[in-house]
């Protein structure tokens, strides 16, 4: 999620409006095994692993059913618009040569356990 998150925030900034607070969580695996030492537990395995994701409906379909939260605050009128950049800003990163997109996600996979 690192590029459309990116690429969100610049085009939110590049359209002159600021990104607002909320932000979606995507803790390091070492953040987040803290996190679970910190709550009781031990952790035996953790690692994110790279699940690269077809987009089906392209990268404006996925903003259709994602992007409210980052738009918050920020005018209807102007959303379009926003997206559009956000969208162009992604192509090179996730948009193969026919057009197909692809979500840069990535699993945080770990086994923990209470003690």
């Amino acid at each position: 999620m690192a590029t459309i998150t990116t690429a969100l925030r610049a085009a939110i900034h590049l359209h002159g409006e600021d990104a607002p607070a909320f932000s979606w969580y995507f803790p390091t695996a070492e953040a987040y095994a803290t996190l679970l030492r910190r709550h009781g537990f031990r952790v035996d395995s953790i690692a994110l692993v790279p699940r690269p994701t077809p987009l089906p409906t392209g990268m404006a379909g996925w903003l259709r059913t994602f992007a409210d939260p980052w738009l918050a605050g920020i005018a209807a009128e102007r959303h379009a618009a926003i997206l559009d950049t956000a969208i162009a800003l992604m192509a090179p990163a996730l948009a193969d040569e026919n057009g197909a997109w692809t979500g840069d996600y990535v699993r945080l996979r770990f086994h923990a356990t209470a003690i």
